[in-house]
């Protein structure tokens, strides 16, 4: 049912973050989309302004031909029709010109030599094939671009009504300035004669980027977080749930390891008092040991748990002092021998190391080889080998555990350290344990200052290397 429900929260949890992604990707894609708008705009815009400018530019060689109504020269026949040319004294009146004939003869030519000229000049400007002045037209368009905050590199062109190319910038992007640049007509002689300007900016992308990277990575640095904080979130969740399976684990080995002993006591003194064995002294000291050896498992059993949790809380503290390694190993091993020799293996000792006295504490260092044989005697293919081994080395002691039982698969051999986790046996189930031996092992070296490695290979054995410095100080 946990796992089940697990599964749903998780589920929904990556449905709800990915319509969180889903619907950040579209804002900002409209966004972006929005922006780009706004920039084919403002550039269509400055070709239009460019545009305009030129062609006014164009159009003040023109401006000395001022006009302007006389309602006194009303002669329906004159040249000068219903306007004066008002050229060369603009502060001069009509009444004095009309005074003097030879002045109007004059003016009037002097018209006619304008209008004339005027027009010679239009017609040569519509024929001749070279009507633009180019490097004006850049320059007022670099004007305009820089108003608007663009300094990119760009290609321009001008195009006739019949598509026909007639100036160009750079020819290597002639044709991508043709089909994908901004196009704007530019009015000269007349409006069904029209030339067209065809503007691309190169590196678009890039200035786009410049206008909206703000909003777009703080968008993705945002995602970004929420990925983070997603996967933590998972992380956290599949690991609790690790935890509890591995402690419910935890819990029902120690609830079986537990009730043997409790059982055994119970049965032994349910035989002293209901079956009045007392008169048997022999039976009685028999149930009495029984008892007492029991009572003892018990004893070190939560001793080892008390042990763990002081050392979580930071509450051991080690008492050290100068001990010979080799005569520890000695008085564990012979301890341990008899178990071993009850499943019919052998626990060798090889004691290498010559200058073997060591600043530790007595206890720790003892339940660590205890720790350590122990396990080499529980996980064993046929018969237990375990061979103990101690070396010299520059700073202090190499200790050495060694066996030739299951092994431990790559897998598996990094995490032999956590705390209760216990190493899938396949088809064992003979085997209890609580998980927390070798985690005491890797603590008790560590305090000491020391070095603990671990090689394995299943169907093998596993050999245990602890490196112990001559002194350390916390």
């Amino acid at each position: 049912m946990l796992k089940r429900n697990l599964y749903v929260i998780v589920t929904l949890m990556t449905l709800a973050l990915l319509g969180l992604i889903a619907f950040q990707w579209y804002w900002v894609s409209n966004y972006f989309e929005a922006n780009k708008r706004e920039l084919d705009w403002e550039i269509n815009r400055v070709l239009a302004r460019t545009s305009e400018r030129y062609l006014n530019e164009s159009l003040n060689g023109f401006d000395y031909f001022s006009w302007y109504p006389d309602s006194s020269l009303s002669t329906p026949n004159s040249i000068l029709g219903n306007y004066s040319l008002y050229h060369k004294n603009p502060h001069q009146g009509l009444d004095s010109v009309l005074n003097d004939p030879d002045d109007i003869q004059s003016m009037g030519e002097d018209y006619m030599s304008k209008v004339s000229g005027l027009i010679n000049n239009l017609l040569q400007q519509v024929n001749h094939p070279k009507i633009i002045n180019f490097d004006r037209l850049l320059d007022i368009l670099d004007e305009e671009l820089k108003g608007i905050g663009i300094e990119n590199e760009y290609n321009l062109a001008i195009s006739n009504i019949n598509n026909k190319v007639i100036y160009y910038k750079e020819p290597e992007t002639l044709q991508a300035t043709i089909m994908f640049g901004y196009k704007s007509p530019v009015i000269l002689s007349s409006i069904s004669n029209p030339y067209f300007t065809h503007l691309f900016i190169f590196h678009k992308g890039k200035l786009l980027l410049q206008k909206t990277w703000i909003i777009l990575f703080s968008s993705l640095f945002l995602i970004i977080i929420i990925l983070a904080c997603f996967a933590y979130a998972l992380h956290i969740i599949f690991d609790q749930k690790k935890v509890s399976e591995i402690k419910n684990d935890f819990v029902n080995n120690m609830t079986h390891e537990l009730k043997t002993p409790i059982s055994t006591v119970s049965l032994a003194l349910e035989a002293l008092v209901n079956y009045d064995v007392r008169s048997d002294e022999l039976r009685t000291l028999k149930y009495l040991d029984i008892s007492r050896k029991e009572i003892r498992r018990l004893s070190t059993m939560v001793e080892k748990v008390l042990n763990t949790a002081r050392y979580e809380r930071g509450e051991i503290d080690l008492k050290k002092e100068q001990h010979s390694i080799n005569n520890l190993i000695e008085n564990v091993v012979e301890t341990m021998t008899m178990q071993v020799q009850k499943k019919k293996g052998t626990l060798d000792c090889i004691l290498n190391s010559t200058s073997d006295t060591i600043c530790v504490d007595k206890i720790h260092i003892n339940n660590l080889l205890y720790n350590l044989i122990d396990n080499s005697n529980k996980y064993f293919i046929d018969t237990p080998q375990i061979t103990i081994r101690t070396e010299d080395y520059a700073k202090g002691i190499i200790l050495i555990v060694s066996d030739n039982g299951i092994g431990i698969s790559k897998d598996e051999l990094r995490r032999v350290f956590d705390k209760f986790y216990r190493v899938p046996t396949g088809n064992i189930h003979n085997v209890k344990g609580y998980g927390l031996g070798l985690s005491y092992v890797k603590d008790i070296v560590e305090m000491h200052g020391g070095k603990l490695e671990v090689l394995s290979d299943v169907n093998i054995g596993t050999t245990f290397t602890i490196y112990l410095p001559y002194e350390y100080k916390d």
